[in-house]
């Protein structure tokens, strides 16, 4: 005999799972980012030790400013156009420019 489950669920019901779902989809989401985000700090520091001399205390500092510039840009609809202008076209380094939209970060790529 088959086991068979039922998929005539209220409508109330798909919301709350729909809901559930998204939910642990926003955790898994947000780990992952924090894990990215982590570990190219860690990258960035290696390597501002090894090839430029810098040591615990200018590490310590620089990671204090990048994280709160990080923060910064969940809460300013426009800090990526900011940093594009000051990273990209006054310091000339090769990036990817990033937009803002309502908000959220929009790829250059995404917007064509």
């Amino acid at each position: 005999m088959k086991a068979r489950v039922p998929m005539n669920f209220k409508r109330e019901a798909k919301k709350e799972i729909l809901r559930l779902v998204n939910n642990e989809y926003n955790k898994v989401r947000s780990k992952e980012n924090e894990d990215i985000t982590r570990r190219i700090f860690k990258t960035m520091m290696f390597v501002l030790n090894q090839n430029f001399g810098f040591g615990h205390d200018r590490l310590n500092k620089a990671l204090k400013e990048m994280t709160e510039v990080i923060k910064h840009s969940s809460e300013d609809e426009v800090f990526w156009e900011h940093l594009d202008r000051v990273v990209i076209d006054q310091l000339k380094l090769p990036f990817q420019r990033d937009y803002t939209e309502k908000g959220q970060v929009v790829n250059e790529r995404r917007r064509e």
